[in-house]
């Protein structure tokens, strides 16, 4: 999972918007990796730590891509999403709509939330159990 697009600061444009992913669908993402047995389920929690530590973002999001394929998502990491408010939109400062919105709360992936969102969105970080933090203007 190469990213080309230009960096903010926080990772590649392509990077932030793969961790705001991977945060919305971590539920999903531990479900699919449990269910194909204890190693695969165990795999997923180290891939993940070593998302929430900052580790080698790239070399995880890979390795999570590849532990879906191995699991059955055909499309890996491509293969999970809902799509609302997850990308998709141009970024303003490293976010895909214009304040106010709820963001990372540790500001390393490009999820956002509306506040007028449905309540079904989530609003919180699956990723560093944290709720999003409010953004009320882009600088």
């Amino acid at each position: 999972m190469a990213a080309t697009a230009a960096s903010d600061g926080g990772g590649t444009t392509s990077s932030r918007a793969v961790l705001a992913r991977i945060c919305v669908e971590m539920e999903e993402i531990l479900t699919l990796a449990g269910a194909a047995g204890e190693a695969a389920g165990l795999e997923a929690e180290r891939i993940l730590g070593v998302l929430r530590e900052g580790g080698d973002v790239a070399g995880a999001q890979g390795d999570l891509h590849r532990l879906l394929r191995r699991v059955g998502v055909a499309a890996g990491l491509n293969g999970i999403t809902r799509g609302a408010g997850v990308g998709g939109l141009p970024a303003v400062r490293g976010h895909p709509v214009a304040p106010p919105v709820l963001v990372c709360p540790v500001g390393r992936c490009s999820r956002a939330v509306l506040l007028d969102d449905p309540p079904q969105v989530p609003r919180e970080c699956r990723l560093h159990a944290q709720r999003l933090r409010r953004l009320d203007s882009p600088a």
